[in-house]
């Protein structure tokens, strides 16, 4: 592979095998692994962390002190807000019904992933949404409906559980 090195420019740390957009916003702290790949106006907040292999697509938002594991797939209009954890292989989707001749139309669509969330390895989380703060997604779980604040969640499609345990940051 090339010579080139991996390089910490203003405080972001970028593996040399990361490709970032050179329109992309990254906060101070934050550290990009190899093979992640940040599309055009994408905003990174403060000391993330991106994995090996993460996909965040052009305009996905993303705040301070969040972690996404490896291979995770984050697409256009998804709003990832402060302390929040992306799980491995977890996919964010932005079209429910895709076809090869139709591309949806996002402009002024967003959902949000609210702060102190995680969402637990393999799941794949419907497009339109929202994840409430501090809910929990167990892993491998397909989340078809908005969750709401504070349960856990897990399942094909994903039901509510019990109330999350863990305490609010």
């Amino acid at each position: 592979m090339g010579k080139s090195k991996s390089k910490t420019l203003n405080g972001v740390f970028v593996d040399k095998l990361a490709v970032v957009s050179e329109t992309a916003e990254i906060g101070e702290g934050t550290k990009i692994w190899a093979f992640a790949q940040i599309g055009n106006k994408a905003k990174i907040g403060r000391n993330c962390v991106i994995g090996n292999g993460v996909y965040i697509d052009r305009n996905v938002i993303i705040g301070d002190n969040v972690k996404i594991h490896n291979k995770a797939l984050l697409y256009d209009g998804l709003i990832v807000e402060d302390n929040c954890y992306i799980g491995p292989g977890v996919c964010f989707t932005n079209d429910k019904y895709p076809t090869y001749n139709n591309t949806r139309d996002l402009k002024g669509i967003s959902w949000r992933i609210r702060k102190g969330a995680s969402i637990g390895a393999n799941s794949t989380i419907l497009p339109d949404i929202n994840i409430g703060s501090n809910a929990f997604i167990g892993a491998g779980s397909v989340v078809t409906k908005s969750v709401p604040d504070g349960v856990v969640v897990c399942g094909n499609p994903a039901r509510i559980q019990r109330k999350n345990e863990k305490k609010p940051e």
